[in-house]
């Protein structure tokens, strides 16, 4: 079972790899709620460990949505999501430093809010469908009514 392993790690590697950047982005923003909604949960509990370890996870997602904006290509969207990504890193902190639920709630709903925005964004190869005209019945007759 060893070499399951190595074989199951090279297969997510491929398949993160060969995945449209629309789908990871969406991946990366339900690790950061998981991770965030996890912080949340140890927090109330008491378990401060797990709940810097957690928030920890959150914001290295955060910093690589961060690091992934393309500021040439992006423009005014980029620029826009660097400022908000910047944001939710910073109240991260805030809220690792001062055990505050109430911030890490505020970055799960722009976390939440985004996710929804690029559910919405179609991939260039996907195009919308189009209705189509039922087809004749065999046998049918055309029949014109004017009004």
């Amino acid at each position: 079972m060893k070499g399951y392993g190595r074989y199951s790690q090279a297969y997510k590697k491929a398949a993160v790899s060969t995945m449209d950047q629309r789908k990871l982005i969406i991946m990366l923003y339900d690790g950061a709620i998981k991770f965030l909604t996890l912080a949340m949960d140890k927090m109330d509990k008491g378990d401060s460990y797990a709940a810097h370890k957690n928030l920890v996870r959150g914001k290295s997602i955060i910093a690589e949505l961060l690091a992934s904006l393309n500021m040439e290509q992006g423009g005014e969207i980029a620029r826009n999501l660097q400022r908000l990504y910047t944001y939710m890193f910073n109240e991260l902190i805030e809220a690792n430093l001062h055990g505050d639920v109430e911030r890490i709630r505020l970055v799960i709903s722009l976390l939440k809010e985004l996710r929804t925005g690029w559910q919405g964004v179609q991939a260039p190869e996907e195009e919308p469908a189009q209705p189509k005209a039922p087809a004749p019945r065999r046998g049918a007759k055309n029949i014109n009514i004017r009004y």
